[in-house]
């Protein structure tokens, strides 16, 4: 184990629950190249989510032997694996973190990007939230050109994917959780309730639907529609309520197949290909020593599952991207493919909102000093926790979404109206990062070609959104049927805190190497957000965080009868109404446009529309390379990726497989 609980005080009370940690077989798990096999059939670059879901089911046939190779190493530390720290930056060592180019339309300021650097990649340092998009997001996928990546389509793989620990009925009735199990399957990554609710989650639930007419979703959101208020499930083992991350859920059980190998603290720099273009292996290097190096040998497929950062770096490196980016750094074009890299989506964040209850419950975050490890309070918290796996420590950000329909957001019929009139205007193109109107500013590139095709295909993605969007107007919408969620609230998290994040955003942007040196951290690519680019992302984010205020600040409601609320920021002197002065705070100093869930950089499209996989994820120009990961994603679902990721690389593994999906 790596690291004790934080707190030296509990370290011989958590030794005591080591059995908790399954411990990897270490004949699988490699650190250098010499007990390698001379060639694999498949080689996965990323240990991550996706990469540990398809290592599993390849390998369920014994006659198939896999290989991943994954910069980071396990983790077997507490702090990843009790729920509650996943309200804290983990440490360092298991994150990459990069600096994206200045954002000019949020006042030129620059914000780190993380993601996920250790055995489970992204699994293993989230906030764990199992949330689904709605069936219409995914439905885009399939209206897009991808048979079978339709809601209907991937419902069978969120089900394969998942098992939901149904609550027992003293929680049921202690804090009212609701979830259909027609949702999930017997899959190995569970859905598990904490077995603890902060106090003043109860009164934000009542305020929702009492004060706002919010409704409680009973099956929980995940049935393809998921406006209003669910209860969210964390991805925790059900029997001792640690992080279950996809290392645990999926890499763990197969560890000791003899045709499954990892090779950690190593990283995949590039693809290599015969004059073919056959993918016929892999440069790996030593992620803490560059010294280290080598050549694998793969027969079947190289597959990437790097994440939507570093599988278009890896792409890049190896020759397949835009040609005008490769020709700059003297890199030999395998083939030109322009939407490597583009297509970048994130799900953006309203952050620097300061508001304080003044009537909050004796139980909260701050009374029991959980910021404070060393306190009496957090000691017996970290008992409670260790021992019986109950309390506080059980739970993470919170377990409530509210996700909210533009006719909630908007005060009028007209103004609802307004907004659709406004967003099925614009011309999205108009708003395209730069690079895409150079794609064809390369040397040879064809001098008939028609259509720029990352101009294409972001017409073509503007087209179906702004049409899903506009089934808001207020004549297609009532009480049962609100349209789709624009904007998402979570909550719960025991402190005077909400996370607000506008849904559906029509901004692009794209992630490009620089270098030629392919180390992911040290040398990380480009990443420009081109983020509030459109001018009606900006709009939707107004929209709902005038929506939040109001809830707030409402003078009669349960609120002010309970936790008595009081604003710090912007504070009571900025009203409302003042479009222009929140706009711009928005802007200057609120907005995030990352919240981690990056996707979209290697999408599933056509190659005429800037694609870069097929739907059946294989990489086009090339043979034997295909994506797995939320890069291969071409519009981001209006949810946390996680779930989705999983479903994705459960169907990627049955392509592979030649299985009929």
């Amino acid at each position: 184990m790596k690291s004790c609980p934080r707190s030296p005080s509990a370290w011989t009370l958590a030794t005591s629950c080591l059995l908790f940690l399954h411990r990897v077989n270490a004949l699988g798990i490699h650190r250098d190249f010499t007990s390698l096999r001379a060639s694999y059939d498949y080689i996965i670059a990323g240990g991550g989510l996706s990469g540990l879901v398809v290592a599993n089911r390849l390998t369920e046939d014994p006659k198939v032997n896999v290989l991943v190779v994954e910069f980071g190493d396990f983790d077997d530390s507490w702090n990843t694996a009790i729920p509650y720290y996943a309200n804290t930056k983990q440490s360092d060592s298991l994150m990459f973190t990069a600096e994206p180019v200045w954002q000019p339309n949020l006042n030129d300021r620059t914000f780190t990007v993380s993601s996920g650097a250790t055995v489970g990649g992204g699994s293993t340092v989230n906030g764990m939230a199992i949330v689904r998009g709605e069936a219409e997001d995914y439905n885009l996928w399939r209206d897009l050109g991808n048979e079978g990546w339709g809601w209907d389509g991937l419902l069978p793989y969120f089900k394969k994917s998942s098992s939901l620990n149904s609550p027992t009925d003293p929680k049921v009735q202690a804090y009212g959780y609701s979830m259909s199990p027609d949702g999930f399957g017997n899959g190995p990554f569970q859905a598990s309730w904490p077995p603890f609710q902060w106090p003043d989650t109860a009164n934000l639930t009542a305020a929702w639907i009492n004060d706002q007419g919010m409704k409680l979703r009973a099956e929980g959101g995940l049935s393809g529609k998921n406006t209003g208020i669910v209860w969210k499930p964390l991805g925790v083992d059900g029997k001792n309520f640690t992080r279950l991350s996809s290392r645990k859920a999926y890499y763990d059980p197969a560890s000791k197949r003899e045709n499954l190998d990892i090779l950690v603290k190593t990283f995949v720099s590039r693809i290599n290909f015969n004059d073919a273009k056959v993918a016929t292996g892999v440069q790996v290097i030593g992620s803490d020593d560059s010294s280290i190096a080598g050549n694998l040998t793969v027969t079947k497929e190289v597959i990437l599952a790097a994440g939507a950062l570093h599988t278009p770096q890896i792409l890049q490196l190896s020759g397949v991207g835009p040609a005008i980016l490769l020709q700059d750094l003297d890199i030999p074009v395998v083939y030109n493919l322009p939407g490597v890299g583009s297509n970048l989506q994130d799900r953006a964040t309203i952050r620097k909102w300061k508001f304080q209850f003044n009537n909050s419950a004796a139980l909260n975050p701050v009374s029991l000093q959980l910021s404070n490890p060393s306190s009496t309070s957090f000691q017996a918290a970290l008992s409670t926790y260790l021992t019986n796996r109950t309390g506080p420590l059980t739970i993470a950000h919170g377990n409530n979404i509210l996700t909210v329909p533009l006719r909630s957001l908007t005060l009028s019929p007209e103004e609802n109206d307004a907004f659709i009139r406004d967003i099925t205007t614009v011309n999205t193109v108009d708003f395209a990062p730069p690079f895409y109107y150079t794609t064809n500013d390369y040397e040879g590139a064809p001098p008939n070609l028609r259509t720029l095709p990352l101009l294409e295909g972001l017409r073509t993605q503007s087209f179906l959104q702004t049409r899903l969007i506009s089934t808001s107007s207020s004549s297609q919408t009532s009480d049962s049927n609100p349209g789709p969620g624009l904007f998402e609230i979570t909550y719960g998290s025991g402190e005077a805190r909400m996370g607000l994040t506008p849904l559906k955003a029509l901004s692009r942007g794209t992630v490009q190497i620089t270098t030629t040196s392919p180390h992911p951290q040290l040398n990380h690519p480009s990443v420009d957000y081109n983020a509030f680019a459109h001018p009606m992302d900006i709009e939707l984010a107004l929209l709902g965080f005038k929506f939040a205020r109001r809830f707030l600040l409402n003078t009669t409601g349960i609120l002010a009868k309970t936790v008595k609320p009081h604003e710090i920021f912007p504070g009571k002197e900025v009203d409302n109404t003042n479009d222009e002065v929140l706009r711009n705070l928005l802007k200057e100093e609120m907005i995030e446009p990352s919240n981690a869930n990056p996707c979209g950089t290697a999408s599933m499209m056509a190659e005429a529309l800037g694609g870069v996989v097929d739907s059946q994820l294989r990489v086009y120009g090339v043979k034997g390379v295909r994506v797995v990961d939320a890069s291969v994603f071409p519009i981001g679902p209006a949810g946390h990726l996680q779930s989705t990721v999983y479903a994705v690389a459960e169907k990627a593994a049955d392509l592979i497989k030649g299985v009929k999906v």
